[in-house]
């Protein structure tokens, strides 16, 4: 992992890019052990920040619908945005979902969305809703009654 950093560093100092993309992590990651896996992820890491370079990395789950963790390298205290994309099945049907886990010092939607890719580009779309289990990857269904239940709970009413 040492020398591949240095050969990424030298290329890029060579080439001098605006942004730099790493697709992917997790394939670095199945080659390495976890600690020379997160020292060449700060290293990167550090050394583009110091070149104001904006860095964006991909990392895919072992499993179709997630349920691992994307922070078992402890790598998220690095970065300043975590954005997930998730298959969601959803009554038969294979839908794609996305969040924005972590976004450093922004007041963030924290719902979970459905976007589609058709050939005008990226759309995002409604939050799912009566769905539970998305990120875990172990989806429920709620019905009404519970919707209502949940809702009661972080409603402003009574003291």
């Amino acid at each position: 992992m040492e020398d591949q950093l240095l050969q990424m560093r030298q290329v890029i100092e060579e080439f001098r890019p605006n942004r730099v993309a790493i697709d992917s992590l997790s394939a670095l990651e199945r080659v390495s052990t976890i600690r020379g896996f997160r020292e060449f992820v700060i290293g990167l890491t550090s050394f583009i920040k110091h070149k104001e370079i904006v860095g964006l990395y991909t990392s895919t789950t072992p499993t179709l619908l997630g349920g691992t963790s994307i922070t078992e390298a402890h790598i998220s205290t690095i970065t300043d945005s975590i954005i997930l994309l998730r298959y969601v099945e959803l009554f038969g049907e294979m839908r794609r979902g996305l969040t924005v886990l972590k976004m450093r010092g922004s007041m963030h939607d924290k719902e979970i969305r459905e976007f589609t890719i058709d050939g005008q580009g990226m759309h995002i779309g409604k939050p799912f809703r009566g769905i539970s289990g998305i990120l875990s990857g172990h989806f429920t269904h709620a019905t009404a009654n519970e919707l209502d239940r949940i809702s009661g709970l972080f409603s402003e009413g009574e003291k």
